[in-house]
This record gives C-alpha cells, sequence and structure tokens, in this order.
C-alpha cells in the first residue's frame, strides 16, 4: 500500500518523466537517434506509470552501452 502510494504521488511521477526524458535527450545529442525517441516515447508514459520510468532509467545506467552499441549496430560497446 505504501509502495503504491509513493510510486503514483505527483513528485514520483515527475521523477521518473525528467530522468527518462534527460536520458532520451542524452542519447539524441550522441547521435543515438533511435534509442533516443524510444526513450522519449517511454517518458510521455512514465508519467502514466512511473515504475516504467524508474525501471527504465535502471536499465539505461546499468547496461546503457550495451543497448547503445546494440542500436548503433555494433556488436561490441567501444571503451
Amino acid at each position: 500500500m505504501v509502495l503504491k502510494r509513493l510510486l503514483g504521488s505527483k513528485w514520483s511521477r515527475l521523477f521518473s518523466v525528467v530522468t527518462v526524458l534527460y536520458n532520451g535527450i542524452r542519447a539524441l545529442i550522441r547521435g543515438n537517434r533511435g534509442v533516443g525517441a524510444l526513450l522519449i516515447g517511454v517518458a510521455l508514459l512514465a508519467y502514466r506509470w512511473s515504475p516504467l520510468g524508474i525501471a527504465i532509467t535502471i536499465l539505461m545506467h546499468q547496461y546503457g552501452d550495451e543497448i547503445r552499441a546494440w542500436a548503433m549496430g555494433r556488436s561490441e560497446p567501444t571503451a
């Protein structure tokens, strides 16, 4: 019950949108148009479902290099 109330709060939803949007814009600036467009689309959904945005943010921080390498068509991330 507390977790549901926490994830449904206005600040949690706003945090979710801002972090996913930040990652999306950062990906666009770095030239990853596919990942950037996907993240900006997820940011639109993240306000409604804040756990989705939080999960995507965690995944991007954990596996961001592998996701970007896959999107750019490289088999291994560059160092």
